[in-house]
């Protein structure tokens, strides 16, 4: 009995495979269309639902990255619930993530110079190849990728793909089927004037819409016998009320006349599908619970054509598609080359890779290290290889890709504010950098900021190490403004100081995010008395001495941040010895955390501590006092004085997301604070409560705020700040 059994059984899988093997081969053609391409994920949830095979996968643009996904085994399921929670926004950032940034980048790029960035060379302004490098969209499709990460042969993967760009020097269409899925990808998407383009093995990509937006050719020469085609429609409806809108809606024009040739090669047995997208734009990613309905309708349109697919083809098993697993020890490395072609020597990039040939990694840790060199600062793009060897080992190859812009920048920045009681203030200013004039990193930053406050400094930044743990920083230095006195909680005085510094740092980084500084200062400070009658002691002072700092910030954003905390201890140590006016000795904390406790809200708190040892002189307290620069969070005041005390506690609320604009938000904040001019007088029964209401909202430019705030002593006080104050 159990003879028969196994024959009969052996038998009934022998039928099966051959009516596998006989029935025609299916391949899926998803076209590129951005935004509105997300509802190629309704089509494949149509074709699931329907049992219908698919074999090979060909896509471009939207499409490669829908199709690059489900072949690589995640289903249908994973895939809405990936599209509809990515923050798309974020993606086409060029904006490095903050909390991915070391404590110098921070500095760098989430202060009052980061409204606009532009490239210096030889010739003049030096533009970037792309509005977007695409260096988040790279790391987040490495993150999604994972599970094939190691593959590089892409008919290996559960499903076979290609992808398709563009040689932008030739014009010619160029078929990717092997190497890192994830730069394949990214080269199939890079819109030409807003990705940058991807150089691959020797040529520059860009996406395939310019040369073959719906790659029907390609699935066939993949062996597709039957080809099921997702197509993004004219979208007739969309606005056309921007000069991006009309740019991208004239290249869809184009791209629409040139997908003709490939959609008149459909015989009758294949199957077109044109989801009804409306007016969802290439851009309008906030539109992607419309999309992938959208696609569904699409495809329930053809269902009687795709019922008469899956009768023609039986019922054949379809193969489960599962993704690769990785082995828990993770990949074992071979060796590890990087391709380098900025000024840093190799190197320091090999100290923050920080991998070793022979040693096996995870993902998590490959990603970790590829983060590090990127947080380098020199580099739009770090992207990696990997190339399978017999011995179940790979050769690892990091590919770090110099900024087109070059290494010497330059920053704009701009802020403004009211009091809409007559009192209005505004700073401008300007960056350069240049970041190569070491092999080892060295920088030259120099500043010029006009308006309420005036500035001009120029500072040198110079690792020790390849591994960029310790610099030293030297710095000069000219500065103005105005200076409000409190005593009491009413203003005494108002004075305009003006301070020629010098000061050399050495320091050295603490972790990612922390640094420790140590160095010597010189300042002379000259005061003019604007308003009030204060007697200052002295018509200047020259301070001059030991500083010791130390600072952390762990925010994952700089306007609204949703959690983290930012602290900055200081402590001045006058020597007469060196030819300050006084001894003195003066400390400063400040210290800033944010509580994320529901989706939109959050709690924030921030305090400040002053005490200065010599308090003769009301000048001993204004060496740190022009910047300030802040977590506007609550409102802009600064009380000042030789003992200082405020805090606040509030609550901020995100409560509106304008699309490519900006997200809005509102809080309320109560905080006390005083100043002493003296030791003998600090009584913290003087400190005086605070209260503010106010909305604040983040522009291209910065945060804006629009506010009210009630002080003890003061009437209600509205103000307006726009931009990071310097």
């Amino acid at each position: 009995m159990k003879r028969w059994i196994i024959v009969v059984s052996s038998l009934t899988l022998a039928f099966t495979l051959q009516n596998a093997e006989a029935r025609p081969k299916i391949g899926l053609v998803l076209g590129g269309g951005g935004a509105a391409g997300l509802s190629h994920i309704g089509v494949i949830k149509v074709l699931e639902e329907q049992g219908i095979p698919i074999d090979v996968i060909s896509g471009n643009s939207m499409g490669a990255i829908v199709g690059g996904l489900y072949a690589s085994g995640m289903s249908v399921s994973e895939l809405e619930k990936t599209a509809r929670t990515l923050d798309w926004f974020k993606l086409f950032n060029d904006t490095g993530v903050y909390s991915d940034q070391n404590y110098q980048q921070k500095q760098m790029s989430g202060g009052f110079f980061s409204a606009v960035s532009m490239g210096v060379s030889k010739r003049g302004i030096k533009l970037p190849s792309g509005l977007i490098s695409g260096q988040n969209l790279m790391f987040e499709l490495r993150r999604l990728l994972s599970p094939v990460a190691h593959i590089n042969q892409f008919d290996k993967l559960p499903i076979p793909f290609r992808a398709v760009a563009t040689d932008i020097r030739t014009g010619e269409a160029v078929v990717l089927k092997q190497g890192n899925l994830a730069t394949a990808i990214r080269a199939s998407m890079s819109i030409p004037g807003l990705f940058s383009p991807v150089e691959l093995n020797g040529r520059l990509l860009v996406d395939g819409l310019v040369s073959n937006n719906v790659p029907v050719d390609i699935a066939r020469q993949m062996g597709a016998d039957i080809v099921i085609v997702s197509r993004i429609p004219q979208g007739k409806e969309r606005s056309l009320d921007s000069a991006l809108d009309i740019s991208l809606q004239t290249m869809d024009l184009l791209v629409y006349k040139a997908s003709e040739d490939q959609l008149k090669s459909l015989t009758k047995k294949d199957i077109l599908i044109q989801p009804p997208i409306g007016d969802i734009g290439s851009l309008d990613f906030q539109l992607v619970g419309d999309a992938i309905p959208a696609g569904i309708k699409g495809a329930q349109a053809q269902l009687a054509a795709l019922k008469q697919l899956m009768s023609s083809i039986g019922q054949a098993p379809k193969a489960k598609i599962s993704k690769p697993q990785i082995p828990k020890e993770g990949l074992r490395l071979a060796s590890i080359q990087i391709k380098n072609d900025s000024v840093l020597k190799t190197s320091i990039l090999q100290r923050a890779l920080n991998l070793q040939a022979g040693s096996a990694i995870t993902n998590d840790q490959l990603q970790a290290a590829l983060n590090r060199v990127y947080r380098l600062g020199q580099f739009s793009l770090v992207d990696y290889d990997l190339d399978l060897k017999e011995n179940g080992q790979y050769d690892l190859t990091v590919l770090a890709q110099k900024s087109d812009q070059g290494n010497r920048r330059l920053n704009f920045g701009f802020s403004l504010s009211d009091d809409f009681d007559g009192d209005t203030g505004y700073q401008a200013g300007v960056r350069f950098v240049n970041k190569g004039l070491t092999r080892k990193g060295t920088e030259l930053r120099s500043r010029a900021v006009i308006g309420d406050q005036i500035l001009g400094d120029v500072e040198i930044f110079h690792p020790f190490q390849d591994k960029w743990d310790s610099f030293i920083n030297p710095k000069i230095a000219y500065q103005e403004g105005d200076i409000k006195l409190l005593e009491d909680g009413q203003q005494v005085a108002e004075i305009r100081a003006k301070t020629h510094s010098a000061r050399i740092d050495i320091g050295r980084a603490l972790g990612k995010n922390g640094e420790a500084r140590v160095g010597l200062f010189y300042e002379n400070l000259k005061p003019d008395v604007k308003t009030g009658s204060i007697d200052l002691g002295t018509d200047s002072l020259k301070s001059a001495g030991l500083e010791f700092n130390y600072a952390f910030d762990s925010f994952d954003q700089i306007d609204f941040p949703t959690f983290g905390k930012r602290i900055n201890a200081n402590l001045r140590v006058g020597l007469t010895a060196l030819n300050s006016d006084s001894a003195f000795n003066r400390l400063t904390v400040d210290a800033e955390k944010v509580w994320k406790i529901s989706e939109k809200g959050r709690i924030l708190a921030n305090g400040r501590v002053t005490s200065t040892s010599n308090n003769e002189n009301v000048l001993a307290e204004l060496q740190d006092t022009l910047q300030t620069g802040r977590l506007a969070l609550s409102d802009n005041t600064k009380l000042e004085g030789n003992y200082t005390l405020e805090g606040t506690v509030g609550y901020l609320r995100e409560v509106k997301e304008i699309p490519r604009i900006a997200k809005v938000h509102v809080g309320a904040s109560i905080g006390l604070g005083q100043v002493w001019q003296k030791r003998d007088d600090v009584d913290l029964g003087d400190l005086d409560p605070s209260a503010t209401l106010y909305v604040g909202t983040t522009t291209p430019l910065g945060p804006a705020f629009l506010g009210i705030r009630k002080m003890k002593g003061y009437d209600n006080q509205a103000y307006f700040n726009f931009g990071r104050s310097f």
